[in-house]
């Protein structure tokens, strides 16, 4: 992580990223299970509107504690020991803001086993292809596999058919988006900072529904990050240094690939420019050609399995579903509803006040212009830049030919790669704003304290006497606890307004028929939910029950 100190042997340091690791994915799994607690019926509105403010009830219980506690620590703890006070706050609040979205689905789900979905849609052929999988059989390699190894290795374990297995990944994955954006970024970035860019960020991409693939893309850009300014410090390294940062980033770089690969389309072309163009070649080429064969080796060896089939004549996707994010206006990246536009209103995209641009694009432009403008050299917002660009271009070039080809060819995923990165390029301006500021106030404070020593003692009497009283310089600047606080009322307002989406609604083009159809779908035995019965759902006489799909 960026901020441990390099001298600190290195079990400590290994022991302080371990506890980060745990406390923020132990809280957002904390936070989920005291949620399945709560009973109500999510059918009616009334249940639905009463399970939100249980779970607002308590997460702003949690919330309390967690900066009452902060606050005494920055009370009471020594400085060199602040840091990881620091540290293990913020974690907690990444895990906090997520568990708090999974725990809303939690009780959308009250009830029912089935997943969202009710393994419908995509997820008919992806647990499909799971069952092959797992009874022996050869499955397809241009998608990627991960999930279709932890669909049927949870299942194994559970003793259950997939698609109610399906319910649990559900969960997990999506109160793991908090602590997986926080952690990733925590490899470029600072903990406060970590968790106030990567949480706000990542907000509008969580999607209960399918969360692996947004997962993958929050935790792959600052990934990308922390690997460019690796390849601009490779003239530092030696050949076998250069040689173990390569293999830790193609490795990584072919898990999350094996997670979920699409994003890789989008962002490729504008990091490797990024790359061949920021790389130290004149003093350190034979670096740079070590670190980024040895990545590449990597990343091919660990992918394989799935880059084989992209790579095939046949592979790729030729994507024919064209829906309502394909008939909106290409430039508009600022709301990204995926493919359920419910009550969006009879004008989509919303009219903007300046020349059809909305107030919130406006200020991801002046975030821009704030980070090219202090930070432009920055490997942060040169990679995060190459990506939305990159992006950018591709989102253009596929749209202008859905006419001709009459594909799709997934090319509305790009809202998300350029929205998210625009935030973060607008979080990491600020951050730059914040630490320009802090310098001049520093000199103008130094600066001052040298012309004071020279005042006369009568009137250095009257100085110490105007500012008595006053806190005491080392104490001036509020605890993180307290500065957390409207990060933390933004992600409780975010998240119940994200679960109040999702909750159960029979309108078919609605986010809350995700879980609708799971009160009221059969299971695969044949039986009818909690809350089902009274909604629809038709038990299965004997003999009529649907076969479970296979879980080996």
């Amino acid at each position: 992580m960026s901020d441990y100190p390099q001298k600190r042997p290195l079990l400590a340091r290994v022991a302080a990223i371990g506890a980060e690791v745990l406390v923020s994915v132990g809280t957002a799994g904390g936070f989920l299970a005291w949620s399945r607690t709560i009973e109500v019926d999510p059918l009616d509105r009334k249940g639905q509107v009463a399970g939100l403010a249980a779970l607002q009830l308590r997460f702003a219980v949690l919330a309390a504690l967690l900066v009452v506690a902060m606050v005494v620590a920055h009370r009471l703890l020594t400085h060199a020991h602040h840091g990881y006070a620091v540290r293990i706050g913020c974690a907690a609040v990444a895990g906090l803001g997520t568990g708090l979205v999974a725990g809303g689905i939690a009780v959308a789900l009250n009830g029912t086993e089935m997943s969202l979905w009710a393994g419908g849609g995509d997820y008919g052929w992806i647990l499909a292809w799971t069952a092959d999988l797992w009874s022996g059989r050869e499955i397809s390699d241009h998608y990627p596999p991960v999930v279709f190894w932890l669909i049927g290795a949870w299942a194994r374990m559970t003793d259950q058919p997939h698609v109610l297995a399906l319910q649990d990944l559900q969960l997990a994955g999506t109160a793991l988006f908090g602590p997986a954006a926080y952690l990733a970024w925590r490899l470029v970035l600072r903990p406060v900072w970590a968790v106030t860019i990567g949480m706000l960020a990542m907000l509008p991409l969580i999607e209960p529904v399918k969360p692996y693939p947004q997962i993958t893309l929050v935790m792959l850009v600052p990934v990308l990050v922390a690997f460019l300014s690796a390849v601009r410090r490779a003239d530092t390294m030696g050949l076998r240094r250069a040689a173990l940062t390569g293999l830790f980033a193609g490795v990584g770089f072919g898990l999350l690939f094996l997670l979920y690969s699409g994003w890789y389309v989008w962002c490729a072309g504008g990091m490797l420019l990024a790359v061949l163009l920021l790389a130290p070649w004149r003093r350190g080429w034979r670096s740079v050609l070590v670190l980024g064969g040895t990545t590449v080796v990597a990343f091919v060896a660990v992918s394989w399995v799935h880059l084989r089939g992209l790579l095939a004549p046949t592979g790729g996707t030729s994507d024919n579903y064209f829906y309502f994010d394909t008939d909106t206006e290409p430039a508009y990246i600022a709301m990204w509803r995926n493919d359920r536009p419910a009550d969006v209103g009879p004008v989509w995209p919303p009219v903007g006040e300046l020349g059809g641009v909305g107030l919130f694009t406006l200020l991801l432009a002046a975030g821009l212009a704030l980070a090219l403008a202090l930070g432009w050299r920055r490997s942060i917002v040169v990679a995060v830049g190459a990506c939305a660009a990159s992006a950018w271009f591709m989102r253009m070039w596929l749209a202008s030919e859905q006419w001709q080809t009459q594909t799709v060819r997934l090319y509305p995923r790009t809202t998300a790669v350029v929205l998210y990165c625009l935030l973060i390029l607008t979080g990491f301006g600020v951050l730059l704003a914040v630490r320009q500021w802090r310098r001049r106030s520093a000199t103008a404070g130094t600066a001052g304290t040298a012309t004071a020593g020279t005042a006369t003692a009568s009137t250095a009497g009257t100085a110490g006497t105007a500012t008595a009283g006053e806190p005491d310089a080392g104490r001036s600047t509020a605890p993180v606890g307290l500065l957390l606080v409207p990060l933390l009322f933004v992600l409780a307002s975010a998240g119940s307004a994200t679960v109040d989406r999702y909750m159960p609604d029979e309108r078919s083009d609605h986010a809350g028929f995700f879980s609708w159809t799971a009160h009221t779908e059969n299971y695969p035995d044949g039986r009818c939910s909690r809350w089902g019965v009274a909604h629809g759902c038709v038990p299965a006489t004997e003999g009529t029950a649907t076969e479970p799909p296979a879980t080996d």
